[in-house]
């Protein structure tokens, strides 16, 4: 046996050893696989990766919009643990780069639009000399691996298309920077796991030289921002003429979460106390993602709100309601923090003659 097909044969085996949890399927040849750290998830067929053949194209995408993907039928089977795939076994130490957080706001390509997500995240990069495999061998196994957990491919373009950048405001590097996408040499795959406790991602991305994967799980988390109460409410109102409210939507929705249901609750309390009060209730969100889906989300936003306050019984003719998107930050979208600070719901005071 060559060297060359040793390492291919090894690193394979590898890769299929670092998924977790899942039943191994019968291999297309009879491979004896050595025992690792982690359970058996599934069986990759080696290649000798010396041969100058182009990758194989992966399995077409699904035309999606961010809608779309509640139409996409729900993963029965195990999957393995989170983040469902680790690092080669070659890969150890120092050459293993890892970033990860237990909650934050992320972004993937599904279709041609930029769409984001909210949850826990681990980015796992390495360099394919450390993990000895060629370019060709890291994408056609990683992609295998995706689609053998049950994940659908839901990008119709790689970060680096025109159409891409066109329809999402026009920055290619601020987008790269959302997506973690490090060059435009690198390939793009995003894969949505749906699954029956929650929707799960993992996203490829394989260059010359190294490996970015990023797996996510959304969740929601609880609000970190202090409920503001009527009292307050009515204080800033009558100082200042409005106030900013910090109520929990599902990412890229205007479905108020349950956590969210409490402000609005105090705003009925305020309005059902201060029966002369009139209120614009008017959306705005941060600057990420296509301006006028922005601005169209704000206002489905604000609706949902007066639609809560009629149901909690205020009288519909005393509130109005308008989105502006991400025309009025409150300061600028450069970090995280900020960009949290300009999601928000205002309400303001209406002056009656």
């Amino acid at each position: 046996m060559t060297k060359q097909l040793n390492a291919a044969l090894c690193l394979s085996i590898s890769l299929a050893f670092a998924l977790t949890g899942c039943k191994p399927k019968p291999p297309a040849a009879p491979v004896e696989a050595p025992v690792a750290s982690a359970p058996v998830a599934a069986t990759v067929t080696p290649v000798v990766p010396a041969q100058p053949a182009a990758a194989p194209a992966p399995a077409a995408a699904v035309n999606a919009a961010g809608d779309d993907l509640d139409k996409i039928a729900v993963i029965t089977k195990a999957l393995p643990p989170f983040p469902f795939i680790d690092y080669p076994a070659n890969v150890v130490g120092s050459s293993q780069r890892t970033e990860a957080s237990d909650f934050d706001q992320l972004h993937v390509i599904v279709g041609n639009k930029l769409h984001t997500v909210e949850g826990r995240f681990r980015k796992t990069v390495f360099d394919l000399s450390d993990a000895k495999i060629s370019q060709f061998q890291a994408q056609r196994d990683y992609s295998k691996a995706a689609l053998d957990m049950g994940g659908v491919k839901v990008n119709t373009v790689n970060p680096s298309d025109d159409a891409f950048t066109n329809a999402n405001g026009g920055d290619s590097y601020a987008l790269n920077k959302k997506l973690g996408y490090s060059h435009s040499s690198y390939s793009y795959e995003a894969y949505f796991l749906p699954t029956p406790t929650g929707r799960k991602w993992l996203v490829l991305m394989v260059g010359d030289s190294s490996v970015h994967m990023i797996a996510i799980e959304e969740k929601q988390t609880a609000s970190s921002v202090k409920m503001v109460t009527s009292a307050v409410m009515q204080s800033e109102l009558e100082s200042k003429g409005h106030i900013a409210l910090y109520i929990n939507f599902d990412t890229d929705k205007a479905a108020i979460r349950p956590d969210g249901k409490p402000a609005v609750d105090e705003i009925a309390a305020l309005m059902k106390k201060e029966t002369a009060l009139h209120l614009s209730v008017e959306g705005h969100t941060d600057n990420v993602g296509d301006k006028a889906r922005n601005k169209t989300l704000s206002r489905e936003r604000a609706q949902a709100v007066v639609q809560a306050l009629v149901s909690d019984g205020i009288d519909g003719t005393r509130l109005s309601s308008a989105g502006h998107g991400s025309d009025k930050p409150l300061t600028d979208n450069n970090s995280d923090e900020s960009r949290a600070k300009n999601r928000r719901v205002e309400l303001v005071k209406v002056a009656r003659g």
